[in-house]
């Protein structure tokens, strides 16, 4: 309908270009808009083009119809649909229009075929080919006009299948991925011991033919020497090889002596992993979780299986804060993390605030955070901050009431909702409220509680009550 109505304006030259507001003649050369389809005389638009008044926030020029951002300025005379330049006037064919198929592709839908009309102004009309297309999960189709946007749904269950790889989508013909598999599965862990109900296919990735998880905990199965059991954590695969195993302990317990040497000095070989390790009879020398960073102490037991024994020295630990350091009994020190204690020394910096000081016992942190709650009083002057105590201003007061706020002789109204700590409106009635005197009210309503000065002009006696004065007779005695 637009490009029919373009066609009679332009051929009865009664189409006015905009940027000039004349009429466009049958032979005059011209411009259209491939975004709005206005047309206009070439020369116009590229005096526009050249304008201020055209120029884009980034760059390019903006069209004066449609303000669409063009990079590219207009330099020739073409038809409608760009395949001629300077096209010659037919008295049988559309102004300026080569009088060939337009075969411009049709823009905004889906659409492969070229528009089969003559070279026309305004937008192509719609495709008029059928196309056989496909729902949604593609299990129907129907024949439909090309390019229409419309999504096709068909009744059926979608029928994908799902993350788990197991189950298909029982939902109908959607769009978009199909949802995760919703079905409560069981699951157990590598070691066996454990089980928790998930969605189906959750941890696939991780299923070795037994377990789909680790539980943390002590693996625990029998290893294949059938005398001691795995102590690792619950793992995916297969054990490891028993640690004692023949085959894999080459040293004696403190790991000075190859057994081979051992061997050599008449020990027995070992024939199991049930077997002793022979010990070489050395002093043990594995480092102990005690002593320090300068300091480490060592295993004085002679070459031993299992752990080794309490250290019978002190260690010298520091606070966390490393302030301060004690001598302790390495007894006490069973681990690395044992070896720090917090001191009583209290932190002197200030906290993110800059008003408090942090005060924390042997404080380790980088920024201190004051916790405190703030409390001064807000903008309103009725309510207190109650964020973290911080730098700077305090937020305005977030409180609003929802009853009408009216002024002193109820007049004048502000309604809901009422920021916290609104003043009552203005009021430009005169003020109602009871007066000390009885001379006429000259000021508005207001909302302080006392009421300015009467300014009634009175009578008054002289000093020597002669004579009644007025407010003219006491300026004038008093130049």
């Amino acid at each position: 309908l637009y490009s029919r109505c373009l066609i009679e304006q332009l051929s009865k030259e009664k189409y006015e270009c905009m940027v000039c507001c004349d009429i466009i003649r049958l032979m005059a050369p011209v411009w259209s808009c491939q975004s709005c389809y206005h047309v206009f005389h070439l020369n116009c638009i590229k005096k526009w083009a050249r304008s201020p008044a055209s120029q884009a926030d980034v760059e390019g020029w903006r069209c004066p119809a449609c303000q669409n951002v063009a990079l590219k300025h207009p330099t020739s005379y073409t038809c409608f649909c760009g395949k001629v330049t300077n096209p010659e006037w037919q008295r049988s064919e559309i102004p300026h229009s080569c009088g060939d198929m337009c075969g411009k592709k049709r823009s905004g839908v889906d659409c492969n075929h070229p528009c089969n009309i003559l070279c026309h102004p305004g937008p192509c009309p719609q495709c008029p080919a059928f196309v056989t297309k496909s729902c949604i999960c593609g299990k129907t189709s129907q024949p439909m006009r090309c390019g229409q946007a419309i999504v096709l749904q068909c009744a059926k269950e979608c029928g994908k299948l799902l993350n788990c790889a197991e189950h298909t989508c029982v939902q109908m013909c959607h769009s978009g991925a199909c949802q995760p598999c919703q079905l409560k599965v069981q699951q157990v862990c590598y070691c066996e011991v454990t089980t928790r109900e998930v969605p189906c296919g959750t941890d696939k990735a991780g299923f070795d033919g037994t377990g789909h998880f680790s539980c943390q905990k002590i693996c625990g199965k029998m290893l294949n020497c059938e005398a001691h059991r795995c102590q690792q954590v619950c793992h995916r695969g297969p054990c490891r090889p028993c640690p004692r195993s023949p085959s894999l302990v080459m040293t004696c317990p403190c790991g000075q002596t190859p057994l081979t040497k051992l061997l050599e000095l008449g020990y027995s070989e070992r024939q199991s992993c049930s077997d002793p390790i022979p010990s070489c009879g050395k002093t043990c020398k594995k480092p102990l979780p005690c002593g320090s960073s300068d300091i480490i102490h060592l295993c004085e037991q002679l070459c031993h299986e299992g752990s080794c024994g309490p250290c019978s020295l002190t260690s010298a630990i520091r606070c966390r804060c490393g302030s301060k350091t004690k001598e302790v009994p390495c007894l006490t020190v069973q681990k690395e993390d044992e070896l720090v204690f917090t001191c009583e020394k209290r932190c002197n910096k200030k906290r993110s605030c800059g008003r408090h000081k942090c005060g924390e016992l042997c404080c380790v942190a980088v920024e201190h955070k004051c916790s405190l709650i703030c409390s001064y009083k807000l903008n309103c002057g009725l309510h207190r901050c109650q964020e973290p105590c911080h730098r700077g201003n305090c937020e305005p007061c977030w409180q609003s009431s929802f009853d009408e706020l009216t002024c002193h002789c109820g007049l004048s109204v502000l309604y809901p909702p009422i920021p916290c700590g609104t003043k009552p409106p203005e009021c430009k009635n005169l003020c109602t409220r009871r007066h000390d005197c009885d001379h006429p009210v000259f000021h508005n309503c207001h909302s302080e509680e006392k009421c300015p000065p009467c300014t009634y002009l009175t009578q008054k006696w002289c000093m020597g009550k002669h004579e009644l004065l007025t407010a003219d007779d006491i300026w004038y005695f008093s130049m």
